[in-house]
């Protein structure tokens, strides 16, 4: 039986202005469980999201004058956002977002494996900052060989170091 390839594929294209409101709902989709500890009505949770987006935006921006800043795409629908900078001594995931209807496919898992394997071939660490309450992507990390460098108080640091020992043949 002959496997068919999927109709649709993962890409990735350079992030415009008019992704704005997409960018926003995604942001605020990984912010619901904040909003069921919190005593704000929606207008007022809302505002918030949108002011941290824009100061996380900027922040990126300002930080990673480097890195690529991509929409993740499956055919021709927007799932989620990849920001990574190809740094000289690691390749850093600043962001790796799917948006919540996409997660669980294994997206994001081979979106991951395909940035390791280019940091392998580079022969430098994959770094990035998941945050302690995001059990999910934190599991996801640790069952591919990531590592906790650090911590602050709502992030790990964690790394993945690629094996450069000889290999047999």
């Amino acid at each position: 039986m002959l496997i068919q390839p999927p109709k649709e594929q993962v890409s990735f294209r350079l992030i415009r202005d008019e992704d704005g409101p997409f960018l926003l709902e995604l942001y605020a989709s990984t912010r619901e469980w904040e909003f069921a500890n919190l005593a704000w009505d929606r207008p007022a949770f809302d505002d918030f999201v949108k002011r941290q987006f824009e100061a996380q935006s900027a922040s990126y921006e300002m930080t990673y004058l480097g890195a690529s800043f991509r929409i993740i795409q499956l055919g021709e629908t927007d799932i989620g956002r990849l920001i990574a900078d190809r740094q000289d001594d690691c390749l850093r995931i600043i962001d790796l977002t799917l948006a919540p209807a996409w997660q669980g496919r294994g997206i994001g898992t081979d979106i991951l494996r395909a940035l390791m394997n280019e940091a392998h071939g580079g022969k430098v660490p994959v770094r990035l900052c998941a945050e302690k309450t995001n059990g999910r992507a934190l599991h996801i990390y640790q069952k591919h060989g990531f590592m906790v460098t650090g911590e602050s108080p709502g992030h790990f640091d964690l790394e993945w170091r690629p094996h450069t020992g000889p290999r047999e043949i």
